[in-house]
């Protein structure tokens, strides 16, 4: 039995030897085993147009993971794989070559004869009038992601791989326009232009006032736990709606508790997992709800941009100069409050009108307990998304946690109330409901709450009235009120229709020297920089002739620039 086992140990420290010998070597390389190759016998076409379906016939097609036109990799239509053939469909971007197939085992096979391809025709539709110097202008049409470089005032930018079709964004950061100045705008394209030149583009001075584009939302915790990280010490709580806390946005926010730490230990990650395009935004920022329950916690954010990732804090210095909020490596609330932290002052080294590869958050104690004396650790954040420009709440009109503002009834017959349904809340515990189960013609104004408050506007860049609205299952409609140099001012939510319908609860922001229309009185035009009297809501049917009407309204303020 004893030379047994020697002979065993024997034929293991060989083996041993033999492999630790060996480099390492990528799978299916350098084996005695003969690894099947998808070979390609015929093609359904050697001439195609991008966008176009072609099926490869031949031998192993069932494991083939890779198909390429021309060293462009191209989408296997799904379940299209047999033994004898597969489907592909050619890349928007692809060009004429020989079509290749990489399988399972990494064998790689090319088929000698090229495949032709050709492209529609591009047509532009619409260009610029203007844009902001540094600033990013789109341009629209017709086989749009075929243009592959756009010049403009002589000076070119490329064009990688845009997502739609119809819509490309250029990015004009660093090409040095001067405002004041007229530009040519021309492109070029695979396949043929229809029109490929604009002359006498308007260059102008960047504002701090652009229409926003709407937020990317990395995380609402609506649908489930985010993608999680480990790191140093693992947090004694972590999950959603732990705290016992009333919602910020929707039904679930997330949480990270630890019962004792000093300063920066590192406890957790979320990843948002993708890449992000900002070529579109015009001032992006990270923003998020965050609510620290009277105790101490922190957060920061890590970005990824070809290839480098970065992370930085949440400080005065990083901070917008239009608000401030006394970070320091840690964050201290007695309930829910927004930050809105600029990527050009958080990340200075990146293009933050550009597209990064990833966004992390970090759950770590900075500066939470780094006086000698540990502390609870206590953060719950909810709503993080990048927005385009800062995220003020300047001056809140109503968010009905209270007492119920005065209704002001003008048409009976409507049901108006503070609701406190468990579970149909979009913040807080409360939202205000007017209802009518069938209405009786259009344009019948049933009555108004009003903040009576003057609200001063002059600090402000901006000004919008903000808030969360749903219809349920019925359509709504609001109208505004206010009053300035003795002239009544009003405005309707949707100028178009004059009415809504909402899928839940949805964000509105109306821009109100935009909106404001004269209601009697002798001024000319609404002045955004001047105080208001008050700010009234009128509940009207608008354009809404029959049927069913309702609104539910929220968290309503006067913002400095949107909320979302």
């Amino acid at each position: 039995m004893k030379r047994i086992s020697n002979q065993i140990l024997m034929l293991f420290a060989t083996a041993t030897m033999v492999l630790s010998g060996c480099s390492e070597k990528e799978w299916s390389e350098d084996y005695d085993i003969s690894w099947p190759v998808s070979k390609i016998t015929q093609l359904s076409a050697q001439e195609t147009v991008v966008g176009d379906v072609l099926t490869i016939i031949g031998e192993n097609m069932n494991k083939v993971s890779k198909v390429y036109l021309n060293g462009k990799e191209c989408e296997i239509v799904a379940n299209s794989a047999t033994e004898t053939q597969i489907q592909f469909k050619v890349a928007r971007r692809a060009s004429t070559g020989v079509v290749s197939v990489r399988n399972a085992y990494k064998r790689l096979f090319e088929y000698e004869t090229p495949v032709k391809v050709t492209y529609p025709e591009v047509v532009v539709a619409k260009w610029p009038a203007k844009f902001a110097a540094g600033e990013a202008f789109s341009i629209e049409g017709e086989n749009v992601d075929l243009i592959t470089e756009v010049r403009v005032g002589g000076k070119s930018v490329i064009i990688d791989n845009p997502a739609s079709m119809t819509k490309i964004v250029v990015a004009t950061a660093g090409l040095g326009l001067v405002a004041g100045t007229a530009v040519d705008i021309e492109v070029k394209a695979l396949g043929n232009i229809l029109v490929n030149k604009v002359t006498g583009v308007s260059v102008e001075e960047p504002s701090e006032r652009f229409d926003a584009v709407a937020p990317i939302v990395l995380w609402s915790f609506e649908e489930g736990d985010p993608i999680t990280e480990a790191a140093d010490v693992t947090p004694d709580m972590a999950g959603r709606n732990l705290g016992g806390l009333a919602k910020a946005r929707g039904q679930n926010y997330y949480s990270v508790i630890v019962n004792s730490t000093g300063g920066w230990t590192n406890f957790m990650y979320i990843d948002y997992g993708k890449s992000v395009d900002l070529s579109e935004f015009h001032d992006p920022h990270i923003t998020f709800l965050v609510n620290t329950n009277g105790k101490t916690g922190y957060i920061n954010p890590f970005m990824t941009q070809d290839g480098s990732t970065k992370d930085n804090h949440l400080t005065n210095a990083n901070a917008s100069e239009r608000a401030k909020y006394g970070d320091d490596y840690k964050v201290t609330t007695n309930g829910w409050e927004w930050r809105s932290y600029p990527i050009s002052k958080l990340f200075p080294d990146f293009n933050p009108t550009s597209v990064f590869d990833n966004v992390k958050m970090r759950f770590t104690s900075g500066n939470v307990g780094n006086g000698g004396v540990n502390e609870i650790f206590e953060i719950h954040v909810d709503q993080i998304m990048i927005t385009d420009g800062l995220q003020l709440p300047a001056a809140k009109v109503f968010d009905f946690e209270g007492d119920a503002p005065e209704w002001e009834e003008n048409l009976a017959g409507a049901t108006a109330k503070v609701n406190a349904v468990e579970g149909e809340q979009v913040s807080g515990s409360k939202f205000y409901q007017v209802s009518i189960p069938s209405v009786a013609g259009s344009w019948k104004w049933m009555g108004a709450i009003g903040n009576y408050n003057a609200i001063d506007l002059s600090t402000m860049v901006d000004p919008h009235l903000s808030f969360q609205i749903n219809t349920g299952s019925a359509e709504g409609m609001i109208q505004f009120e206010s009053f300035q140099n003795n002239t009544k001012w009003g405005g309707a939510i949707n100028t178009t229709d004059y009415k809504v319908k909402t899928d839940g609860w949805v964000s509105m922001s109306i821009r109100l020297d935009g909106a404001f229309g004269n209601w009697g009185g002798d001024a000319t035009a609404f002045d955004p920089t001047m105080a208001i009297d008050y700010l009234k809501l009128g509940f009207t049917t608008g354009n809404i002739e029959s049927g069913a009407y309702e609104v539910r309204i929220d968290d309503v303020y006067i913002s400095d620039g949107p909320m979302w």
